[in-house]
């Protein structure tokens, strides 16, 4: 008999569970803020790789080395110190004749760099210089501020403003008063509501380009972004009474 009673409840138990519904058991409303602000980038990241085949994997791998040693020098003459650098570990990969034929033909070397440039001054000749080296490729090149921090506050704030504004039109569209917040989401997007919350992160956009000064007798096709779109969203969950 004991037996008994346990199996039953613990079968009422999983019922339950089964039949339990995520969203609130309350009247409640969903909204959406959102905060933009265009700001002057100050600083840029270039993500690039140095690339070479040859017959042998040590003159491929070689290869590769002396690329690395002649970009160290290189920014350096930039004012890039060895800090804002950063380098993956040199890759060698076999060449085969094709994808029956195994046959070794050559080997590949690559290493992927990071440089990130605090000032923007010195973008234009460092993208020009590595667009011109015939073992470099897959370059890359965002946009940032270093207030990043500051205006991500300030627009979560006013992101935050905006989702009880939208709330308080909403609700008394409906005849009814936004009471408190139940959730805050700071992702994309629910999802569902019972999903996980978060922010949106901060999405950035590219604005009008711009030629710069020292771009007026080489690197023409160069640009600078004028600004960068910085944005946050934020989802409520508000419980509503009449």
């Amino acid at each position: 008999m004991k037996l008994t009673t346990l199996t039953t409840a613990v079968l009422l138990t999983f019922s339950g569970i089964a039949q339990a519904s995520p969203l609130p058991d309350f009247p409640f409303i969903t909204v959406t803020g959102e905060a933009k602000l265009d700001v002057a980038p100050d600083k840029a990241r270039i993500q690039f790789v140095i690339r070479h085949t040859a017959a042998k994997a040590d003159a491929a791998t070689e290869a590769v080395y002396k690329q690395g040693r002649d970009l160290m020098q290189f920014l350096a003459t930039q004012g890039v110190t060895e800090a804002n650098i950063d380098a993956a570990q040199v890759n060698k990969e076999a060449l085969y004749k094709d994808y029956n034929d195994r046959t070794i033909t050559g080997y590949e070397a690559s290493q992927p760099i990071s440089v990130t440039l605090e000032q923007l001054g010195n973008y234009v000749a460092v993208m020009d210089y590595l667009f011109k080296q015939p073992q470099i490729f897959s370059i890359q090149g965002s946009f940032d501020s270093s207030q990043r921090e500051q205006h991500e506050l300030k627009l979560s704030e006013q992101a935050g403003a905006d989702a009880r504004r939208r709330a308080n039109h909403l609700a008394a569209a409906q005849g009814v008063k936004i009471s408190s917040v139940f959730a805050i989401s700071e992702t994309a997007g629910w999802g569902s509501l019972a999903g996980d919350f978060g922010f949106s992160g901060a999405a950035v956009s590219y604005g009008a380009l711009r030629k710069s000064a020292e771009m007026a007798d080489s690197s023409g096709n160069l640009v600078l972004p004028r600004h960068i779109t910085l944005q946050k969203s934020v989802n409520v969950i508000y419980k509503i009474k009449p």
